[in-house]
Formats: structure tokens, sequence, C-alpha cells
């Protein structure tokens, strides 16, 4: 069946023919062999770029020359017209040498007149190889999208565990100098000149842990705590904080969709995107104009506007951030959320902004997707999946939850076991809380500790250890020395996500702490653990 409906297609056939009993015989063949069709005449170039746009063909006919057009001219000229369909060139005179010329400019088939006999197989047959060019093309087109997609997933993958590793590694050196600065707080009068210059120490190694925060944000190894949220108060609430921080002379408008659906979101993290957005928009604007806020629902497929993978289409919640600011150029826009990338001049941005909301966004489930033209303005469109019961309020396990004590004394002289690679914060922290009265026993690693607490088990009120470690990780380690004591106190020290962990593992213990701490936080989770274990 499949043939005749082929067959009982209408095929438009524009002709650009100078000689009129040419076109003629080429008509005459077609209805000969019973071609369906309908047909178009140029004898000219400008009767041909009149003609061609309103008559739509799904081939053209054209002679190898005519007085002032050729037909390679011709196949130029549709292409810069929009018009890509398949060429047959016809020509009274020919050789080799012009009928692979032809096909080489883009020519589908080279026909000599006097061999016109055949013309709608011919034809047919043009019809065919051109479609399956253009599905060769368009495959081949879809295997290079996927190929620079997997690229740069890749880049951002592998800029993501560099800056983990950074990030790791700053943090230790950052909770080692707050420390060795509070404790020397510690052993100075109040009054003193020096004191004031330990307190920047810290002010500045906060700032600096600040910092060290956005890259674990970038790299997703910094713990998400997922809430149900409504984006609408939400957005509400962020933008009363952030116009704080934004000049006067920037309107930043709502435009909220009623009855928006809940989404799972950790609120901290999203804050920091909305600022990193707004606060880009202001950039872009120079201190003036307007920032429109838009929320609705839309579908996940939709909303990537084909130019990213989804395996199915949910309904999401969309939050959009437009400004009236210069627009970003065309050529920038791919590399829009590259890390490290930025249009603006130097020292006055550091590239991770936009990474950054990329990598948020994606540990939501999400996308984000960006429009702009350079002058006109910037959007940048979040989507994020909404849950399959929306209106559950539930949230995932808080993974830093401290002991409900609220104690009030620092010393003690319980006796702790401390897990920690880094000497110096090893040192430091032994050092710290044996000032305060604790005996202090320590380990290098994962093992090291192991082996110290399964001689002595009841000796240890108490084990802080590193997450990550050689030999042993701080997971591992809590699962061996559960094994011998069921209600050993733990806690574990971390700067990383633990979402892949399991959650009954974590549930198990006492808490967990992020890096960079303050030795006073630390005093203090401490002195709280013990006395709940007392009490």
């Amino acid at each position: 069946m499949a043939e005749p409906q082929a067959a009982q297609k209408e095929l438009k056939v524009f002709i650009l023919e100078d000689n009129l009993d040419d076109v003629e015989l080429e008509i005459y063949e077609m209805r000969r062999e019973q071609l369906n069709m309908k047909y178009a005449v140029a004898r000219n170039r400008a009767e041909f770029m009149e003609k061609l746009p309103s008559f739509s063909p799904d081939i053209i006919l054209a002679d190898y020359t005519l007085p002032d057009i050729t037909g390679i001219e011709a196949i130029n000229i549709a292409k810069e017209m929009g018009t890509d369909v398949p060429v047959i060139l016809i020509t009274g005179d020919g050789n080799e040498t012009i009928a692979v010329d032809s096909l080489r400019m883009g020519a589908v088939d080279y026909i000599l007149k006097k061999n016109i006999a055949g013309l709608s197989a011919r034809i047919k047959r043009a019809i065919e190889i051109w479609a399956d060019r253009r599905a060769k093309e368009r495959a081949e087109s879809e295997e290079r999208r996927l190929q620079q997609l997997l690229l740069e997933n890749q880049k951002m993958e592998a800029v993501g565990r560099l800056a983990g590793g950074i990030a790791h590694d700053f943090n230790n050196i950052l909770t080692g100098v707050m420390g060795f600065a509070e404790i020397c707080l510690l052993d100075i009068p109040q009054d003193a000149e020096t004191r004031n210059k330990l307190e920047s120490i810290i002010s500045l190694s906060q700032k600096g842990a600040d910092l060290i925060k956005q890259l674990l944000i970038f790299s997703n190894k910094i713990p998400m705590e997922f809430k149900m949220v409504n984006m609408n108060f939400f957005l509400v609430e962020t933008v009363q904080f952030i116009k704080r921080i934004v000049e006067e002379s920037i309107d930043i408008r709502l435009e909220l969709h009623d009855d928006l659906p809940l989404v799972l979101c950790d609120k901290n993290q999203f804050t920091q995107v909305m600022m990193n957005l707004i606060l880009n928009a202001r950039d872009a604007m120079q201190g003036t104009g307007t920032i429109t806020l838009k929320t609705g629902k839309c579908l996940m497929e939709e909303q990537a506007g084909g130019g990213e993978l989804q395996p199915d289409k949910r309904w999401c919640v969309c939050i959009s951030v437009t400004d009236t600011g210069t627009g970003i150029k065309d050529n920038d826009l791919p590399r829009i959320f590259d890390p490290f990338f930025t249009t603006k001049d130097v020292g006055k941005g550091t590239g991770l902004g936009l990474a950054i909301v990329y990598s948020v966004v994606q540990g939501h489930g999400g996308n984000v997707k960006v429009s702009s033209s350079k002058g006109e303005g910037t959007t940048f469109t979040i989507a994020l999946p909404v849950p399959v019961d929306s209106s559950s309020d539930e949230a995932s396990p808080f993974y830093g939850k401290l002991p409900v004590q609220n104690s009030s004394r620092i010393s003690g002289k319980e006796t702790i076991l401390i897990a920690e690679d880094e000497d110096v914060l090893r040192d430091l922290l032994s050092q710290f809380l044996r000032s305060l009265g604790y005996e202090v026993i320590t380990a290098r690693d994962g093992q090291e500790a192991f082996n110290i607490y399964e001689a002595e088990p009841e000796r240890y009120h108490l084990i802080i250890s590193d997450m990550m470690m050689p030999n042993k990780n701080g997971i591992e380690l809590f699962r061996e020395v559960r094994t011998i004591r069921p209600q050993v106190k733990f806690m574990l020290v971390t700067g990383y996500s633990l979402t892949d962990v399991d959650e009954r593992v974590l549930n198990q213990m006492t808490t967990i702490v992020g890096k960079p701490y303050t030795l006073m936080q630390l005093m203090k989770v401490i002195r709280d653990i013990l006395d709940a274990q007392s009490s």
C-alpha cells in the first residue's frame, strides 16, 4: 500500500529553462510517465528569484547554462533563499568533467537532454537520494551534538573533582589557621593589641571558608538538605533579603503563578543560585534597570527546548530571571556556564557564579537555559521537577543533627579518641582538648584508630573521626567500632556530601560536623554529646 500512496502524492516541480521547447519536452516526459505533479517555470534569474519562494518546490530542474544564470548559481541561490530541495541539472551538451563538477557543487543528478526519457524515474530517485542524504546529515549532526554534550559533562565533572579536592585541602588549612588563632586568643589579655590582629585572621579565614563553600557547591560535594518548598514564598523572602544589597536604582519585580506545586529544594543552596543570577543581572545593567522574577509550570522536555536530552516529560516549576541589561554575545552563550568563564573585566568576577547555578540546578534534578540578544537583555530559566506527591512536607534526613543538650561548661575529664590524617589538625585538636582537661588519644588513619579502640573499647567516651582517611575512612571505622560497642559515641567530621552513604548508618552516628569549624563550636558540640551520655 505504501507505493500507491507515494505515487498519489503531488510533486511540485520547478523548472528553470529559457527554451520553451525544452520546457514542453520535460513536461511531456513527466506526464507520459504519469507523474502526479504541479510545475512552475522561470526563464531567467529574476523570474527564478521571484517565483521560487512562493512555489516551495519539492525538486528543481535547472538548465546547466542560461544567459544570466547557471544551474550551479541556481543551487546556491536556492540555498540562500532557504529552499532546501534536490536539484537536477539538464543540458544539451556535456561531458564527464561537467557532470562530476555538477554533483560536487550540490546537484543530485545530471541529465543530457537527448537522454530525457525516463525523467520521472530520475526525479523520484533524486528525491529518495536527497531524503537519505538529509537523514544521514541529521544523524551525524545529532551524533556531534551528543559528543559535544558528553565532552561538556566530562569537562564539568573533571573541574568539579578538581574543585572538590582543592576545597577539601583548603578546609583543612583554614580549620588549622582558625584553630591556632583561637588558642592564641585564649592566652592573651582582652585589651592586648595583638588580639585585634588574631580576630582579623579568624574573620578572613571565615571569608575564605565562604569561598570554599562555593567551590563545594559547584563540585556537588556539600550536603544538600532537601525540603518541600513553595517557590513563590521562597522568592518573596529571598528578594526582600537581596534588595538590601542591590542599588535602589534597580527595580526588582515579581510575577508569581498562582497555585504553584511544591518542589524538593535545598533553600540555602538555592538562595545562592538566586543571588548569583540577580547580582549577575545587576552587573549587566550597570546599576540601573529592571529585574523580573517569574514563576510558572512547564514540562521538562518543553523547558529543555530540544537542546538537552530528557528521557520523559515531567511537570516542573519554572523560575525565570530577566534583566534589561546589555545582553550576552552569541559566541559567549555556549560557554556561559563554564567554570571560571566571565565576561566581566579582570578583577570583577570569579567566573564561578553561573557555574554554581548550573551545578546546583543539576543537583536538584532540573535544568537551566539562557536566552539573550546583545543589547536586548538576558533571561535565565530554571526548571525544577515536581515530585509525584508534591503535597508531602517530608524532608530528607538532616545529616548535621546535633544533640539537644545545652551545656554551659567546656572542660572535662573524659577520654576522646581522635582519628585524623592531617598532622596539623590532629595536633591542634588534641592540644586544645588536653588544655581543657580531656584525655586524648590520636590515630593517623582509620585502621590505626580501630586497632586502638579494639584494645580498650570501654576506655573511650567519644570518637572524633575525619571522613576521608587512608586505609579506612570514617564510615568504615564507624561500622567496625560499632560491631564492638553498638552504643559508641561517634562524631564524623567532613566537608563532603553524604548523599551516597546509607542513611541508616548516618542516623546511627551521634553527630556530623562540617568543615571548616571553629574550636569553640566543636568544644560546645563535644560537651553536649558527653553531657547527654552522662544523663
